[in-house]
Parts: structure tokens; C-alpha cells; sequence
């Protein structure tokens, strides 16, 4: 596992970070750190680092997009999502290490479960918006995720168990819509991407008061 620390992948995420906590204390920033690791993910511990992959960082077209990816992770310090598992010594915790950070962001999903990965995205789109992002550009990062989860071929992660239905959180869906997504999103840990998605375009659309062109 390295550490990328010169050239423009560090530096869009330094960019971003800084522009998202602009109002924030610089002692009580987050500091985001890109590595070169199999997994196409990004993730925070406990502590002051947000991890992003390279693999995923290098899909991501413009600012925007990588916005929403590290607003997701400072999100979950906002919203005081890190519990920190017993196993992790206490010297690690506070420092962060990246083995054991790594080894954190393989159970991070199960241990923050559908609905704070859902909050998580809507706290991120907020501060998406107060850094004055483009909130169509910043959900662009979805498409990302899917055409990765495509070329992969895991069609569950795009649509969940439902694929006509992107809509498994509204309050229309039916009883065993429900059940089948709550099942599967306990086997996962968060929502089916075009879901995780769609549930956006509604909360800005409840956010502007009008029809979302995100749509």
C-alpha cells in the first residue's frame, strides 16, 4: 500500500477538501490521503484522514465529482458515524495507520449500515452546495461507481435486488419491496447505487423546492 503524496491526484483532494471546509478551524480539518490499493473505494477512521483510492480517483472527471467523494467521508465524522471497533489499539486509533485503516474500510459499510450511508450522502450534498458545487456534476460520481460495477460484473450493486426499481426508499414502495431491500441491504451494508442516487435527486428536489434536471 503507498501513499501518493506529489502530483495532481493529491492535489485535487487537498483542492476540494479545503474548499468544502473553507469555514472550519484548519486544526479541525479532516486531512484527505490518495492511496494506491486494490480496492475502488474511499473511507475515513477515526481520527483526522479520509482515504481516497487512486483507482477510484482517476475516474472521476472534474472537481465535482471528487467533491462528493470526500464530502461522503467527512460526513460521516459530522454525523458521528465512526464507532471504532474494540479490536483496534487504542495508539492506532488515534493515529490512524493505513494497515489498519485499510482493514477498517473492509467492514466500514457494515459497521455504518443503509441509513447513515443515506445520510451521509444528503450531509455531503449539503456541503457540496455550500462550497458551491454543481449538485448535477457532483452526483455524476454514481455513474462512476456504476460503470466500475459493470465492467466487475455486479449488477446487484447497481440495481439491488429489484432491477425495474430505483425507488426501494420511497414511501410508495410496497411491503415486500421493502423486505427484499432490507434484506439485501443488510447483506451489503448501503443502498444499490441508481438507488442511493434516486434518493438524492428527491431530497434536491425537496432542497430547491422544484423538479431536480438531476433526474
Amino acid at each position: 500500500m503507498h501513499r501518493e503524496e506529489t502530483g495532481w491526484a493529491p492535489e485535487r483532494v487537498e483542492r476540494v477538501a479545503a474548499r468544502l471546509q473553507a469555514d472550519r478551524p484548519e486544526d479541525a480539518r479532516l486531512v484527505p490521503i490518495v492511496l494506491w490499493i486494490r480496492i475502488f473505494t474511499a473511507f475515513t477512521v477515526p481520527g483526522r484522514y479520509i482515504y481516497v483510492a487512486r483507482r477510484l480517483l482517476e475516474r472521476c472527471a472534474d472537481d465535482e465529482s471528487a467533491a462528493f467523494l470526500v464530502a461522503h467521508e467527512i460526513a460521516h465524522h459530522d454525523l458521528g458515524d465512526l464507532r471504532v471497533p474494540d479490536w483496534i489499539p487504542e495508539p492506532v486509533r488515534e493515529r490512524g495507520g493505513r494497515i489498519v485503516a485499510s482493514l477498517y474500510a473492509a467492514v466500514s459499510h457494515q459497521l455504518h449500515g443503509p441509513e447513515r450511508e443515506c445520510a451521509a450522502d444528503r450531509h455531503a450534498l449539503d456541503l457540496c452546495l455550500k462550497a458551491g458545487y454543481s449538485a448535477e456534476k457532483c452526483l455524476e460520481l454514481f455513474g462512476v461507481l456504476e460503470r466500475y460495477a459493470a465492467e466487475v460484473g455486479d449488477e446487484d450493486m447497481i440495481h439491488g435486488p429489484d432491477a425495474d426499481s430505483d425507488d426501494e426508499l420511497s414511501p410508495e414502495a410496497s411491503w415486500m419491496t421493502r423486505a427484499r431491500i432490507w434484506l439485501w441491504q443488510r447483506s451489503r451494508g448501503y443502498l444499490p447505487i441508481r438507488d442511493r442516487r434516486a434518493a438524492l435527486v428527491r431530497y434536491l428536489e425537496s432542497v430547491r423546492g422544484v423538479g431536480s434536471p438531476a433526474a
